[in-house]
């Protein structure tokens, strides 16, 4: 791990020095709220044991964030994300090796996850179209429980990970329409695991004056983690879904 987080610092100091003729002139302050509708799986599984799938009904949630632009030369923006993941199914299990325990009939799972990021970029573009690059940390903090639906036995698996990640985000305003389409990437692969986490959208700004910027947007978000010996458990977990949003610019 430490490897990969000596990569993505080394990448963004490298970056540091494009950001210098791109900085933005005066403090811009992005706040948004999304509605988030999505559904998810789960295969999970012991470490080195057989998966079994778990599918998960549809949930709704909020997802917030917060940037902050700034003219500093060098000192990279900042994005704060949190969004809570959940996901409950009950299934028949013949043999499910879960906590050092065995499972030998119907097994309800509960996953009840939370994923916090905090982003640091620069703003490489800056016009009709834009795009930053940077690095992020997504903590993956919460339980995954497994227990018999007809018995006593229970078993909690929790998780707390921070993950470092790239992050790519362009963005492209359609002129004279009001409307901009926009797509975030943060991913990372490393020792058998990774994480992707991928949005895109398209807004649309009914408020567009010199104090603020109100816009309403509708998007496709998908969260994807494969963990490989994470607290002894291997785990494929997705989320994905549509949601709709409100975006206010200071």
């Amino acid at each position: 791990m430490t490897r990969y987080i000596s990569t993505l610092c080394a990448a963004l100091l490298a970056l540091s020095g494009v950001s210098l003729a791109q900085a933005d002139t005066i403090l811009g302050i992005y706040a948004s709220a999304d509605y988030w509708q999505y559904d998810g799986k789960a295969d999970v599984a012991q470490t080195n044991k057989n998966k079994s799938n778990f599918v998960f009904d549809q949930k709704n949630q909020a997802s917030l964030s917060l940037s902050i632009e700034h003219p500093v030369p060098i000192v990279p923006n900042i994005r704060l994300r949190h969004t809570a993941l959940q996901g409950n199914d009950t299934k028949k299990v013949a043999s499910f090796e879960f906590a050092n325990f065995v499972f030998s009939q119907d097994v309800n799972l509960d996953i009840d996850l939370t994923s916090t990021d905090m982003v640091l970029y620069y703003e490489v573009l800056d016009n009709v179209v834009s795009a930053d690059i940077g690095i992020a940390a997504k903590l993956i903090d919460g339980d995954i429980v497994a227990k018999e639906v007809n018995g006593l036995n229970k078993k909690t698996v929790s998780i707390k990970e921070t993950i470092p990640m790239a992050y790519v985000s362009a963005q492209a305003k359609l002129p004279l329409t009001g409307l901009s389409v926009k797509a975030d990437v943060t991913g990372v692969s490393y020792n058998g695991s990774s994480l992707s986490d991928v949005q895109a959208e398209i807004m649309y700004n009914f408020v567009d004056n010199v104090a603020i910027d109100i816009g309403i947007k509708a998007g496709y978000r998908q969260i994807s983690a494969t963990l490989e010996d994470v607290e002894s458990t291997d785990a494929d977990i997705e989320f994905k879904g549509p949601y709709l949003g409100l975006e206010m610019h200071f």
